[in-house]
């Protein structure tokens, strides 16, 4: 066919077809974006390729939008009862990077077949990119087609039947964690308190501390024998029979409460003149500031009663720095909140708006990064490439937010857009280019390759299980967010939520996923080095 003789258009095709067999699904099973590779080796099995220039754009903006997508989250992953989690899935990385070398060895796989095998049985495109850029020849992509398979199902089959063989009963873990969180993650809520400690009385607020006892909100107050309540600020002086409401936690209400007096019942109406807002934080310039160098109280006359973030209410303390797309609780008069909302945005469009000059800078700080040398005891003088530059520019830049006048944020659906685009076009070259070589690649590792890639998939998989519940003592529900993020499996994560409709295996998932992928990432790389 003529038209295919014409790169746009066999790219195109090669896209759209892949994308429609992805989304085919049986029994909780897809290909996803993967399946384009498929497409792809079949049209360069009959000769047909696509230009390498179109890899190496798919290639950066894939590893960008990755950076840009993980950096938030990254260091965060390690706190708490995450740091337990991110070793689960480090022991999948490690574990599948020993078995892979030790096929490799067993089976004489040279450094193409064995990064191939490494990146297709643990699922990870990314390392797959990484492979491609840092060895020559195509292989790597055909190893990878090869184990790729059974590296989805494999993860399916064990989520599947991993509760059978623990014996787990799916209600009594559903409990236990609902009983844990609700013990660890209390939700923000008020108390009103009547002021009863004679030592407030005639003290003004800023002059109580209350800071140094909990991190609570004062929003508004009644004057005893009055019947509409003020806006609080620093300056409002304490009287004997004020009602207060204070927000915060259960447990710092109830140690302010002990300080300041005694519970009342009721609710302290706001009137004609106070009213309550959420206001989103749109305005560029005031990101990475804290809140207390905002002086919202001292400028605007306003309290600020919480904050949601990503869904969830946090206090609202001095000290903490303001990011895109925060939601203020204000209260206040309606021109005073008028201001504040023009100070903060407020303007919903802008969590959509693309700095497309702060996108291409990064990708080309990337490429800078990747050209720096650096000195590695034991291993000598190594560059991180392409990849590894353009993969740290977007983990920093996206953790900085902001440098200067130039916003490093991107709305993560376009972020999704950019990853799609780029994970196709990288997809569609490596497949027409590994294809002219899979069938060659069959007849010299075939068996040898499918075996090593049911080893190097289920063997992670079952270190891990042991390590999570024996050694790290992992409830099963997030064990298994730990397998499937480990795994960087999409598919394994849906079949995971058929166990249990609960929250935990996801939000495992996404604790750990970013460690995963950036360890995956450099084991690729390790793995070209060693052998």
């Amino acid at each position: 066919m003529s038209l295919f003789s014409n790169s746009v258009f066999l790219l195109v095709f090669i896209i759209i077809t892949g994308y429609l067999l992805g989304k085919i699904t049986v029994m909780t099973f897809s290909f996803g974006s993967s399946a384009v590779i498929f497409i792809a080796l079949i049209f360069g099995y009959f000769g047909y390729q696509l230009p390498t220039d179109f890899q190496t754009l798919g290639l950066v903006l894939f590893i960008y939008s990755i950076g840009i997508q993980a950096g938030p989250g990254f260091l965060s992953s390690f706190r708490a009862n995450g740091v337990a989690l991110s070793i689960g899935a480090g022991v999948i990385v490690v574990s599948g990077f020993a078995a892979s070398l030790l096929c490799s060895w067993f089976f004489g796989f040279n450094e193409s077949i064995c990064a191939g095998l490494f990146t297709g049985a643990l699922t990870s495109t990314p390392g797959l990119a990484v492979a491609v850029e840092m060895v020559t020849g195509t292989h790597v992509a055909a190893a990878y087609g090869l184990t790729y398979t059974f590296g989805v199902i494999g993860v399916i089959v064990f989520v599947k039947v991993v509760s059978r063989i623990m014996q787990v009963d799916v209600v009594v873990e559903e409990n236990k964690i609902a009983d844990e969180l609700r013990k660890s993650h209390r939700p923000m809520t008020f108390r009103h308190i009547e002021v009863t400690n004679p030592n407030l009385f005639g003290k003004c607020i800023k002059e109580i501390f209350l800071d140094k006892i909990a991190p609570v909100t004062i929003t508004r107050l009644l004057r005893a024998g009055e019947k509409e309540p003020v806006l609080v600020d620093g300056e409002t002086v304490l009287m004997k029979g004020d009602h207060l409401r204070v927000v915060g936690l259960e447990e710092n209400l109830s140690s302010i409460m002990l300080y300041i007096g005694k519970k009342i019942e009721g609710e302290i109406e706001f009137n004609s003149v106070l009213k309550k807002r959420r206001i989103s934080v749109t305005k560029k310039e005031i990101l990475g500031k804290t809140l207390g160098s905002l002086n919202l109280r001292e400028i605007f006359n306003v309290q600020v009663s919480r904050i949601t973030r990503n869904g969830m209410d946090i206090p609202a303390q001095a000290n903490m720095r303001v990011n895109m797309g925060d939601i203020f609780h204000v209260v206040g008069q309606d021109k005073t909140l008028n201001n504040v909302q023009k100070y903060l945005g407020n303007n919903i469009s802008e969590l959509y708006t693309v700095n497309v000059i702060s996108i291409f800078t990064g990708i080309l700080a990337g490429f800078v990064i990747g050209q720096i040398p650096l000195t590695i005891p034991g291993l000598g003088i190594l560059k991180l490439g392409v990849t590894g530059g353009v993969l740290v520019a977007g983990l920093v830049l996206s953790a900085l937010k902001k440098t200067g006048v130039v916003i490093w944020f991107v709305p993560s659906a376009t972020n999704s857009l950019i990853r799609d685009i780029g994970l196709y076009l990288f997809l569609a070259v490596i497949g027409t280019t590994a294809g002219s070589t899979i069938v060659s690649t069959i007849k010299e590792f075939g068996m040898p390759l499918l075996i090593s890639g049911i080893i190097v998939t289920l063997f992670p998989l079952i270190v891990s299980s042991f390590v999570c519940t024996k050694i790290l003592k992992i409830s099963f529900l997030r064990m298994l967010g730990v397998l499937t993020g480990g795994m960087t499996s999409t598919p394994g994560l849906a079949a995971a939520t058929t166990i249990s409709n609960t929250p935990y295996a996801s939000t495992a998932y996404a604790t750990v996923y970013p460690v995963a992928l950036i360890g995956m990432i450099l084991c690729t790389k390790l793995i070209v080095f060693l052998i």
